[in-house]
């Protein structure tokens, strides 16, 4: 699986640019990750985001994240955490960071991964700039 998997969607480069250049003077905080099961085609390989999308191609549920962390001064890791009883059963192959107006700023696709009933799964995310 390559890097063209995970990429930072338009609306969240231009968002970027804009207050960098002063245009705008905040942009909305990153506030959920989105997980959903739409990111593989049929042999089950993840299918390249495209900087375009606006929506995960089936979205499965949407958790707020945990506080963020800083693994380098560069990347911001985002977290969130299925508990053991929920979410059993579900598959996911995608997953987007979300901002506070409900807007995609990056997505990933990756192979799919399926909850079990008595595991908890932690997603991370990590934003580098």
């Amino acid at each position: 699986m390559a890097s063209e998997n995970s990429i930072i969607t338009k609306y969240r480069r231009v968002k970027l640019a804009q207050i960098t250049a002063g245009v705008i003077p905040t942009i909305p905080k990153i506030q959920y990750i989105a997980l959903g099961d739409g990111g593989v085609d049929a042999s089950g390989e993840p299918i390249a985001p495209t900087v375009d999308q606006i929506a995960l191609t089936n979205e499965l549920l949407r958790m707020e994240v945990e506080t963020p962390t800083f693994p380098v001064d560069t990347t911001v890791r985002y977290t969130i955490t299925l508990p053991k009883t929920e979410y059993a059963g579900y598959k996911f192959n995608e997953m987007a960071l979300v901002d506070a107006d409900n807007q995609l700023c990056a997505i990933k696709t990756m192979y799919t991964k399926q909850k079990d009933d008595d595991v908890i799964f932690t997603f991370e995310f990590d934003d580098e700039f």
